[in-house]
């Protein structure tokens, strides 16, 4: 059985192996803008979430269904059928890759005209070809899921991104320095992301063979047997949990798609700007885009631990810990999405200035920190809907929220412009998150305690986003460094954030908003209670003196 501190550690580990490499995404996008301008970053921006779009169809459905998959069998005794799964799913994927990179790339032509911007379709060429591999990737990190090997999986995250960023800039660089223009340059920068995503297979299959030096999952002679490679009945089962995990794992994409197919157009027809101006303006409304990820990446990362964890104790009847994880859940998912989605509000001026040399889109980057925490959630929400096997219900909510997303970007994106686009992203991510939640409630019995486990978070996140936003203000008032402004945004953005942290983290422990029983399952619970009861004695001893 898993151990309490496992569940949540797992997520704590997949959230800070995201964060670094959000950071290693988010950072390579200066030298990158210095290098291609707001235009060349405005096509990239074009592309990728096409895509990302894409890579998620090719993947995000698998690794939480092989987890699931795997989990039941570790949990009913069944060690030596992992193998099998393993062999079965690296094929079904494959040809799934292969299908996916030529549709994307036989399609570019129309999907640039659709997009209305036929200085795409090399970019869209160059990036389909990493779909031959990411959907092996995703076997991989699958099976590491089901064993609760989240270390090997958040190890593999940050070399991907870190290959990634690297040969990016490298083929940019390169590119420019040849003379070559925006859509040659920006071709090559898809085309490196396809080297990083080879060099990144490499990598995961090491980690796979170390852990099957410890383990033995596979073994030699049994691989020729042939019907370990093919299954119908397992590829339809797989196909049966995988495909509505993988709908409703597009939130983020496909938001952002829309996002690519409706604003290039609004822009240069509502606001009867040039293609150059649209696509400019694109780029720096998509400044916020790494950032609304990083501070929703506990809510990811809560969804991918959650699956396996409630999938075992579903199979085993534990009726009480499915209720015990999905309070936890959607707890932690709250108290670390809020301070983070108002944080990031609290600090975009100052985030923008360091990390883009002006304060262009500070206000689209604002809101869409607050999206954060609707997105946090209802990504943790997804994940509890999957792991007790409703995985169609979040697919299902995912089109409704589609549908939002498009009429809330024509009407907010036709008034406001930039800031309209990251409205409708608010308004269609609370409106999917409500109705995961109320679906939960009607599945799940969780006791909520509305005045500790709500009202008092949301008090002190936003006296937190007064006191973080004012320290960075006062900062730049203080400093007022006209010619230094990325290093005075950095300086703003690492106050603002350090005063947030103390005064949020203090108040946790001090009121305190997280009770014993939930410091049993935090990876140093025990540490993180000895602290507080030491506070407490403190307090109390003030008091009677």
């Amino acid at each position: 059985m898993l151990k309490k501190s496992h569940f949540l550690a797992g997520a704590l580990i997949l959230a800070i192996a995201g964060v670094l490499s959000k950071v290693i995404g988010m950072f390579y996008r200066i030298p990158l803008q210095e290098i291609v301008g707001d235009n060349g970053l405005g096509l990239y921006q074009e592309v990728y979430p096409l895509y990302l779009t894409f890579l998620v169809l090719a993947t995000a459905g698998v690794p939480v269904a092989l987890s699931r998959v795997i989990a039941e069998a570790l949990a009913e005794g069944k060690k030596g059928s992992v193998g099998q799964i393993m062999a079965r799913s690296m094929v079904m994927m494959g040809a799934i890759g292969i299908g996916l990179f030529a549709i994307l790339y036989a399609c570019s032509p129309l999907i640039a005209k659709l997009m209305g911007n036929p200085h795409l379709i090399q970019p869209i060429r160059a990036i389909s070809l990493s779909l031959l591999f990411v959907p092996l990737i995703a076997v991989i990190r699958g099976f590491f899921y089901g064993h609760q090997k989240m270390m090997y999986v958040g190890l593999s995250q940050i070399v991907e991104q870190t290959l990634r960023v690297a040969f990016i800039l490298i083929a940019s660089l390169y590119l420019v320095r040849l003379g070559e223009d925006t859509d040659t340059v920006i071709t090559g920068v898809n085309f490196g992301t396809m080297i990083s995503t080879f060099l990144s297979l490499g990598f995961l299959g090491f980690l796979l063979w170390l852990h099957n030096r410890k383990s033995e999952v596979f073994v030699g002679a049994q691989w020729k047997q042939l019907d370990w490679w093919y299954d119908r009945a397992f590829f339809a089962k797989m196909w049966r949990i995988a495909w509505p995990i993988c709908l409703s794992a597009l939130v983020i994409p496909i938001f952002s798609l829309t996002d690519s197919f409706l604003a290039i157009n609004i822009f240069r027809y509502i606001w009867q700007v040039d293609g150059l101006t649209a696509d400019t303006w694109f780029g720096i409304y998509s400044r916020g885009g790494p950032l609304l990820q990083m501070a929703s990446l506990f809510g990811s990362s809560i969804a991918l631990s959650i699956v396996p964890a409630i999938a075992e104790a579903k199979g085993q009847g534990d009726t009480e810990r499915v209720t015990t994880l999905t309070k936890l859940s959607l707890r932690f998912a709250w108290l670390i999405g809020l301070p983070a989605g108002l944080g990031l509000t609290a600090v975009a001026e100052g985030a923008n200035l360091a990390l883009y040399g002006d304060v262009e889109g500070t206000r689209a980057m604002a809101i869409l920190g607050v999206t954060a925490i609707p997105l946090s959630l209802l990504l943790a929400t997804n994940g509890i809907l999957q792991g007790i096997g409703k995985e169609k219900i979040p697919a299902r909510h995912l089109v409704y929220g589609v549908i939002v997303k498009i009429a809330a970007t024509l009407l907010f994106t036709s008034w406001f412009g930039m800031d309209g686009l990251s409205l409708s992203w608010l308004c269609a991510t609370a409106f999917v998150c409500i109705l995961n939640m109320r679906t939960i409630s009607r599945l799940v019995y969780v006791p909520i305690n509305w005045r500790f486990d709500t009202l008092y978070p949301l008090l002190v996140a936003n006296l937190m986003l007064v006191l973080a936003w004012g320290t960075t203000e006062a900062t730049g008032y203080l400093l007022g460094w006209g010619d230094k402004l990325r290093l005075l945004g950095a300086v703003e953005t690492v106050a603002g954030v350090a005063v947030g942290m103390i005064i949020y983290l203090g108040s946790l422990l001090l009121i305190p908003l997280i009770d014993d029983k939930e410091l049993d399952w935090l990876p140093g619970g025990n540490k993180l209670r000895s602290f507080m009861n030491l506070i407490r004695k403190k307090q109390a001893s003030s008091k009677s003196s």
